[in-house]
């Protein structure tokens, strides 16, 4: 189970972001078709800045018990794109409620698919 833990506590964070942000409307309930284009535009781009990292020698997969050892390709851990997704989700969540925080008008679109 250890071997998994790292991506069941992703997962399992990326699940609580989606009940923030479908309580508060911030991202996906709130303009599904926009989130998804800003989630793939930047997810592409971190995807590309380590595949480049990786092609350069920068970056390497460390080794951790906690991680599951399945490669997407050399140096790229099958938990990679999934933290890189949590994060993009995290950061438009909370850029999302700062902004309706302050009063910043954001367009509500809930019925777009």
């Amino acid at each position: 189970m250890s071997a998994f833990l790292y991506l069941t506590l992703l997962l399992v964070f990326t699940a609580c972001m989606v009940l923030c942000d479908w309580r508060w409307r911030l991202a996906f309930f709130r303009s599904a078709r926009r989130s998804a284009a800003v989630i793939a535009v930047t997810l592409t781009v971190f995807l590309a800045w380590d595949a480049l990292g990786i092609a350069t020698g920068t970056f390497h997969k460390g080794g951790s018990p906690y991680m599951t050892g399945l490669d997407l390709a050399p140096h790229m851990p099958v938990e990679e794109p999934v933290f890189l997704f949590f994060l993009c989700y995290l950061t438009l969540n909370l850029t999302s409620a700062v902004g309706l925080r302050l009063g910043a008008p954001v367009p509500d679109r809930r019925c777009d698919a």
